[in-house]
């Protein structure tokens, strides 16, 4: 049986043995789109958590404090009834619905539709908020659409790729690293821009270590420096693009001397950095959370994207500006319907000709769809019974107690609500707060679709029944919408049956999925969209001929620097990053439970500058004691040379890292800053321990649950 990865937006390729509806090896699948079977630890041993122990298996109901086993038909009963009764009392929008990345397709289209239609409320969103939502906007500007514009395999044609702020080590280990090294063979060069080294980094690679929060001054520098060189690509500008005059003038004040002290980045440096890119016209930029999740994330990506352009450095062989989309199904996850302003295949809620087509092919009156509603961030901020509150909330599949910013804030929010109902393979931190827990699918339970960092749609198999007495994700779906009265819209039990209708929603729309079928995906291998028929070939390369903006153009948009809305001060002077650890994954409510990954990275380690440390008077034998405007928190920590001296990196797996991050928001995508935290550094007190945050929670089922 042949599936995916569940981790990383690469979605290496897994075969599984089984015997007996059990999974009884992993072996290697030599034929997988883009990794060719190669795995890193976490892939080697994804399938173990399918059989887990800690599995939910029954549902649950919270009854005087503790948690109750039921049947299905009335966990579905009560968790529809409490949504029903808020809704009769407060409206639809008192009910929300988050979700999570990595979903499948054909979950993400479902969640969505049983928003609109069955909840009839505006709020709706995932946790991919907290990940591509400023690249996604910055590429709606820019270009028109939001995926990646040119395949990795590209990177074999490029003779410099730009890497900004992406720790490709920790975060892409199969693919990116090996074909960067094909990059420096040839005699090309890679330049990194970010405060931290990673292993992938190498000693020629050009190393832009700018000071945190200064990604769009150092793009805007980078562009001046391009124009002031003479290396304008203006063949490319004059014939596609529009706006360049007004990007050229709003960046001349960014002069090497200015970027030096804003970025803290040399101005021979600048120059260098400048005349590599310019200087080919075969350059792909890969960018990764570091620019994007900051409160100018939006902001930050323009100022890359308008460098790219500049250059020429779209729709051809080598060339690209490319997000790289982080969790599974990242970018099927912005793509079918789950956020609070798109309905499935790219459209817009907010566009009255995208809701009169699906609406049309819902079967539905196009006043019936609701409107923009809230993001993830702003749903748990107005939980609650005040004005425009929600009190009830669907989530399926995201761990808001260890990934939403401000988690002291996050579990009095998730305190306030009425009625939670949770859909999850496993107890989390989260599922502390459900009144219903509903046991979800793992990766291997269920078939389906995923679109890779590429933007391929690729298809998944399923291996074995659901371990909770083969009730599936989208039983539990087909289930909630009966009893919410929309039944009809729901007749699915397969998802290649939710796959044939999500074909039919798409044809013409902006992520065109028409023209692929349920066997194509398997024999081929993977489509990239737009597919508009059975005879296409699929798009692996976007931008070749016409951008998709309704002139053919792309738009080169002013960039204005954004400051972090809490900055640097004398009372907290270093900058808290946060990003992953290789052996983790999200809020390891998988991968901590797997014990071969849990060795590897058993808690959250704080990574300090050896000059900063000793500045700080910290001790190897002692916690360090790190105190952001919200909390302090004592943590284990570790002298790392490779990082900037005012900057410290914490990894986001375990609750401890977002209790010191402030809920700030992009204005535009609504992302966390969780790239910029002012902080403070001392020793911890002699009789502190690190913060005991080691191990995926288990559900206290031995002392609450009574069957």
């Amino acid at each position: 049986m042949t599936t995916h990865c569940p981790y990383c937006a690469l979605n290496c390729g897994l075969r599984l043995t089984v015997a007996n509806d059990r999974i009884t090896e992993r072996v290697r699948w030599k034929q997988a789109p883009l990794t060719g079977g190669a795995l890193c630890s976490k892939g080697t041993t994804a399938h173990l958590q399918v059989h887990h122990p800690d599995r939910l298996t029954t549902p649950l109901i919270r009854r005087n404090g503790g948690l109750t086993e039921v049947g299905w038909d009335e966990a579905l009963d009560v968790a529809a009834s409490g949504f029903l009764r808020i809704r009769a009392e407060s409206g639809a929008d008192a009910n929300a619905v988050l979700s999570g990345g990595s979903l499948t397709n054909e979950k993400v289209y479902l969640i969505g539709k049983l928003a609109r239609l069955a909840f009839g409320t505006r709020n709706v969103d995932y946790n991919g908020r907290f990940c591509m939502t400023s690249a996604g906007a910055a590429n709606r500007l820019a270009f028109g659409a939001d995926r990646m514009m040119t395949p990795l395999a590209e990177l074999d044609n490029a003779e410099v790729v730009v890497v900004v702020g992406a720790n490709l080590s920790a975060a892409f280990p199969v693919a990116i690293p090996k074909l960067l090294a094909g990059v420096r063979r040839r005699g090309g060069r890679v330049i990194v821009i970010d405060p931290r080294s990673s292993r992938f980094v190498n000693d020629n690679d050009l190393h832009l270590a700018l000071r945190p929060g200064t990604d769009a001054d150092l793009f805007n520098g980078l562009l001046r420096e391009v124009i002031d060189q003479g290396l304008v690509n203006r063949g490319f500008v004059d014939d596609r693009t529009a706006g360049f005059a007004e990007v050229a003038a709003a960046v001349e004040r960014f002069t090497p001397a200015r970027v030096a002290a804003v970025c803290d980045v040399p101005e021979d440096v600048v120059r260098e950095a400048a005349r590599l890119i310019g200087g080919t016209e075969r350059c792909i930029y890969l960018h990764g959370r570091g620019p994007e999740q900051q409160v100018g994330g939006v902001a930050n990506v323009l100022a890359i994207t308008n460098l790219g352009l500049a250059c020429g450095h779209v729709g051809g062989p080598g060339r690209g500006v490319n997000m790289l989309t982080g969790q599974r199904n990242g970018q099927g996850g912005r793509e079918w319907g789950q956020r609070c302003d798109q309905l499935p295949a790219g459209r817009r809620i907010d566009d009255p000709d995208h809701r009169q087509v699906v609406a049309e092919r819902w079967g539905v009156d196009p006043d019936r769809l609701p409107d923009v509603g809230k993001t993830y961030v702003e749903i748990l901020q107005a939980a609650g019974r005040g004005p425009g509150g929600i009190r009830g909330l669907l989530s399926i599949c995201t761990n808001m107690s260890v990934s939403a910013p401000d988690l002291d804030a996050v579990n009095r929010q998730m305190a306030a609500l009425d009625h939670v109902v949770m859909i999850d393979p496993f107890p989390s931190v989260s599922t502390d707060h459900a009144d219903v827990i509903l046991p979800g699918t793992t990766f291997a339970e269920e078939e389906g679709t995923i679109t890779t960092i590429e933007g391929r749609v690729v298809r998944c198999d399923q291996a074995v029944t659901p371990g909770s007495a083969g009730v599936s994700d989208i039983d539990l779906i087909r289930g909630l919408a009966e009893r919410l009265g929309v039944g009809e819209h729901f007749l699915f039990h397969r998802g290649r049956e939710v796959f044939e209708e999500m074909r039919r929603v798409s044809a013409g729309g902006p992520v065109d999925y028409h023209g692929m079928t349920w066997e194509r995906l398997r024999d081929e291998g993977g489509l990239c969209w737009p597919c508009p028929d059975v005879d296409h070939p699929g798009t692996p390369q976007l931008y070749v001929d016409r951008f998709a903006h309704a002139d053919g153009r792309a738009r080169f948009i002013p960039v204005e620097p954004t400051p972090p809305p809490d900055a640097v001060s004398d009372k907290r002077p270093y900058v808290l990053t946060t990003g992953r650890v290789l052996a983790q994954f999200l809020s390891g409510n998988q991968t901590m439970r797997i014990p071969e990954q849990d060795r590897l990275a058993p808690g959250p380690i704080l990574e300090v500058h050896p000059e900063t440390a000793a500045g700080c008077g910290l001790d190897p034998d002692r916690p360090a004691r790190i105190t952001s405007a919200l909390t302090t928190a004592e943590v284990a920590w570790v002298a790392n040379p490779d990082l900037r001296p005012d900057t410290v990196f914490l990894p986001y797996h375990w609750p401890v890292c977002n209790r010191l991050v402030a809920a700030h928001l992009d204005p535009i995508s609504r992302i966390p800053g969780f790239k910029y935290t002012p902080v403070a550094l001392a020793p911890a007190p002699v009789t502190a321990a690190p913060t005991a945050e080691g191990h995926a929670p288990a559900l206290r089922k031995k002392a609450d649950v009574r069957s």
